[in-house]
């Protein structure tokens, strides 16, 4: 159960390629290994290594049903190098699936784990594009555009609102509302 929800939440890639399966867990061994993943999640949570919790949460209301996202809720970094949606979290700034970008890279450009995310399979060449095959949560919202335009950037006014408003904008007005 455990490796099928971190498989599932896409925060890390495991190393373990064994499913596990439960061919012929009785209910009360059940129960009892739901219990030890909860609290292992939980304890991993606090500790700040939220495995099983996927790094774009989408909203889902009391009854179970998700919540309407619109283009509202996302920041868009755009140019001719990217065509990108993405989140800020707590955590960071996460990249989402189907995000695209330029391959080749500038000089400037001195994110090194971009080949690693290839290897990893987060990220997919395509001709002389990149493309986001999952969500990828990245440390910085510059880091997130560097990676995406394949070029040094800043990343709290590379990402924008619909409306044309920055990340930097967006943030300062927020932290003025809450008297910081």
């Amino acid at each position: 159960m455990s490796i099928q929800r971190a498989n599932q939440a896409g925060r890390y890639v495991l190393d373990n390629g064994n499913g596990g399966g439960r061919p012929h867990a009785p209910a009360p061994l059940q129960a009892d290994c739901t219990e030890i993943h909860d609290t292992l999640r939980v304890l991993l949570a606090t500790l700040g290594h939220p495995l099983f919790d996927a790094v774009a949460k989408i909203s889902v209301s009391p009854g179970g049903s998700a919540v309407e996202v619109n283009d509202s809720n996302f920041y868009y970094c755009r140019s001719r190098d990217a065509d990108a949606r993405g989140l800020y979290t707590e955590e960071g700034f996460v990249v989402l699936k189907g995000a695209t970008g330029r391959l080749d890279t500038t000089p400037s450009y001195t994110y090194r784990g971009r080949e690693k995310l290839i290897q990893q399979g987060v990220i997919k060449v395509e001709g002389d594009r990149i493309r986001f095959d999952r969500d990828h949560l990245f440390n910085t919202p510059s880091g997130a555009s560097d990676c995406v335009t394949g070029r040094a950037t800043n990343g709290w006014v590379e990402w924008k609102r619909p409306s044309g408003t920055t990340l930097h904008e967006e943030v300062r007005v927020q932290a003025v509302a809450a008297g910081q």
